[in-house]
């Protein structure tokens, strides 16, 4: 059965947008056909301070992939592409920080028209609407307004 996801693509460390690219050639490859895309936005750190900019899209993809399957394949990709969450896990909390500068971020912001909630994966993802540059590249996704999204996900968890 063919499913329908929101991934958002984020980082800040290198050639993000390069990455962004190279990281749809390498979710083809495994089964993950982004079939829609947002343009590239750009902003500040959220959640902790960094100078580098981060560059974020919202892709819409078609797999047979189950949620936390997608996942694995996600994660998959942000290691391929240079991601170390142990360095990551390390520099927070170095920093006393939630969050860090990272080269590849990829969330499930939605997964059909599902309500999830794993120890590993929550979707809707539950930031979505406290995070502008996550509604930005979303909701031009979606072509939709701020108001049509939050009405999408109240739906959802109804």
């Amino acid at each position: 059965m063919m499913h329908r996801a929101i991934i958002l693509a984020g980082g800040n460390i290198g050639d993000t947008a390069r990455r962004f690219v190279e990281a749809e050639r390498l979710l083809q490859e495994r089964g993950v056909e982004v079939v829609a895309r947002s343009q590239n936005y750009e902003s500040r750190a959220w959640g902790f301070e960094s100078e580098m900019l981060f560059t974020n899209c919202a892709w819409g993809v078609a797999t047979e992939l189950q949620a936390e399957e997608l996942l694995d394949v996600l994660q998959e990709v942000e290691a391929l592409l240079g991601r170390n969450r142990d360095v990551e896990r390390e520099e927070k909390l170095q920093r006393g920080a939630r969050y860090c500068s990272r080269t590849l971020d990829l969330d499930i912001l939605f997964y059909d028209e599902e309500h999830i909630s794993t120890e590993r994966l929550k979707v809707p993802h539950p930031l979505i609407m406290e995070r502008d540059f996550v509604i930005t590249p979303l909701c031009e996704l979606l072509q939709c307004s701020k108001e049509q999204l939050a009405d999408k996900i109240e739906k959802i968890y109804d």
